[in-house]
């Protein structure tokens, strides 16, 4: 989570102290929003995208919640209708149906950084990889926090993955095994993680000169990476894009006041149960 100093400040907030829990922070985000307070310097205090790919930051409020996972460790059963995820979308929902600290409908993922930059809202929920670009462009201090707890923190891991296929010549293989090599060598990692704000993959890029001295000067750099204790895997299943769907679809209908988050996660669990039923049976 990121947030905006100045604007804290502006309307009597502690510029050092981000929310540490929900209350907090809906609290925080209705002083903020200037629906709520007409000397807010920000329009809304708060935004959580939930465009594209909504489940994915919509994790770290279930895992927050009380669930770690979406999904079982084998990628065969879902757990969308739970009481925890629930009540977790019903949250979301009314931060900007019922307290109208968010804006209403969806929110865009690509354009948050800049409603920050542009002072359209004072808190916004994104990927660390937005760290850099946050650094070089907001024209005011801001701060790094990991994600404010409920029952616990919690976060979604994510990022990508380096793959060496089978079906490749020997040499491709080598060769493929040399740039995997050299893209997580410590100081590779450390240098992308600079220039990202990604999580540096390796321990030792971490305990690299570079990566030590950066921190030193830009201490919100090793937020994620300190938050990564209370992470827990993203969602991942068998015919994982057509269930990943499923699930974003219900959260858009919900967000958008189209079904309840009751219905629209009973539903979804029901889709998803009928599409993971013959892994379960093979």
């Amino acid at each position: 989570m990121y947030w905006n100093k100045a604007a804290f400040k502006a309307v009597g907030l502690d510029p050092e102290k981000a929310p540490e829990n929900w209350a907090e922070m809906r609290d925080i985000a209705r002083r903020l929003t200037r629906l709520h307070n007409p000397q807010s310097p920000t329009d809304w205090g708060l935004q959580i995208p939930t465009s594209g790919f909504p489940y994915w930051l919509f994790q770290g409020l279930v895992i927050e919640n009380g669930q770690a996972r979406l999904s079982s460790a084998d990628g065969k059963t879902t757990f969308f209708d739970t009481p925890q995820v629930i009540t977790a979308l019903q949250f979301l929902v009314d931060l900007s149906r019922k307290d109208k600290v968010m804006p209403e409908g969806i929110i865009n993922w690509g354009t948050t950084p800049q409603d920050f930059f542009q002072h359209r809202c004072a808190m916004m929920w994104t990927t660390t990889g937005n760290l850099t670009n946050v650094k070089a462009n907001a024209k005011f201090d801001f701060g790094v926090s990991m994600l404010p707890a409920s029952k616990r923190r919690g976060a979604p891991t994510g990022g990508g993955n380096l793959y060496v296929f089978s079906n490749t010549t020997a040499a491709e293989r080598a060769a493929a095994m040399r740039f995997i090599r050299w893209v997580t060598s410590p100081d590779m990692a450390a240098d992308w993680g600079i220039q990202t704000g990604y999580v540096a993959t390796t321990p030792a890029a971490w305990n690299s000169q570079r990566l030590k001295e950066y921190v030193a000067s830009f201490p919100q750099a090793a937020v994620a990476r300190d938050q990564l204790k209370y992470a827990e895997p993203e969602l991942s299943t068998y015919d994982n894009q057509r269930v990943t769907k499923v699930f974003n679809d219900a959260l858009e209908a919900a967000v958008t006041g189209q079904k309840s988050p009751s219905v629209a996660l009973k539903e979804a669990q029901k889709t998803a149960e009928s599409l993971l039923r013959r892994y379960r049976n093979s």
